[in-house]
């Protein structure tokens, strides 16, 4: 695929680019096909597909898959797609904004099979860390993601404690996953080009958590709440954000040997979970 191939295709539909849905589209066949080998995807694989835009990833993602659910939210790409492979009935075109969709029930019914799920996707980056915490947080039947992001994002995925990258989201991710920065991709594989640089992370899910919050959904919270201003230290971020008293504080950071003027990103992964659970029992 080639720039004046994704030229005529949108003069064919009488379609645009639409930078409001941070459309840039994937047109380079060998990026395309390492990001399916990378996601070992086959037919015993259902894929998610988030913002396909003119269906150059979906053509490949439905000859190795069992079934590609796309989610579009730009009516005019959706009649692209639906063109393009309606003879194929592997491919189910959804009209929809992923961030508003109930991901675990569309799988039930619309896969409706027991197959295994996994995204592949090249996100739109004005929304990629809103879609990752979205699936992080209510999805229970994804497994594994292989996504294209800016490489500015891709970073911070993969962040490690006392590092610029390393934020809440670094933190949400490598609780419950492992992820690997899989492949840089430069902007001439774009149509158009970005102004960014672009990667693709391959994201598992762990098998088993060996330290698991005693409640998530406090987890979650508590991850948001510790990194909200990056600024303050972990103690004054937990004044602010829970309500927590000074001795409550002092107690339970002194207990865990953690300095009362530390910021939070100098803290593992194992550690935020720990102190999750500490304030959670505290607060019971």
């Amino acid at each position: 695929m080639n720039i004046n191939e994704v030229k005529q295709i949108l003069e064919q539909y009488e379609v645009s680019v639409k930078k409001q849905f941070g459309q840039n589209f994937l047109m380079d066949n060998n990026v395309i096909a390492k990001i399916c080998d990378i996601s070992n995807i086959t037919k015993e694989t259902n894929v998610i597909e988030i913002g396909p835009g003119l269906g150059f990833l979906t053509n490949e993602l439905k000859q190795r898959a069992n079934k590609v659910l796309c989610y579009e939210i730009d009516h005019e790409m959706v009649k692209v797609i639906t063109s393009r492979f309606e003879n194929n009935h592997n491919v189910i075109v959804k009209y929809q904004d992923f961030l508003k969709a109930n991901i675990d029930k569309d799988i039930d019914t619309l896969f409706n099979d027991d197959k295994e799920v996994i995204v592949v996707a090249n996100l739109p980056y004005y929304i990629t860390t809103a879609i990752l915490i979205k699936i992080l947080e209510e999805s229970k039947k994804i497994k594994q993601l292989t996504v294209m992001m800016q490489l500015e994002v891709a970073d911070r995925i993969c962040g490690k404690p006392s590092t610029k990258d390393y934020n809440s989201l670094s933190v949400l991710m490598q609780y419950y996953t492992e992820c690997k920065l899989a492949i840089k991709v430069g902007a001439k594989s774009f149509y158009p080009e970005p102004n960014v640089d672009s990667a693709v992370v391959l994201v598992k899910y762990k098998k088993e958590i060996t330290n698991p919050a005693l409640n998530e959904e406090y987890f979650k919270k508590f991850n948001r709440i510790v990194f909200a201003q990056r600024r303050k230290t972990l103690a004054n971020n937990l004044k602010s954000g829970f309500g927590y008293s000074k001795e409550l504080i002092e107690e339970i950071l002194t207990k865990n040997n953690i300095s009362l003027t530390i910021r939070t990103e100098a803290l593992t992964v194992d550690e935020i979970v720990k102190l999750s659970n500490e304030f959670y029992l505290a607060q019971k």
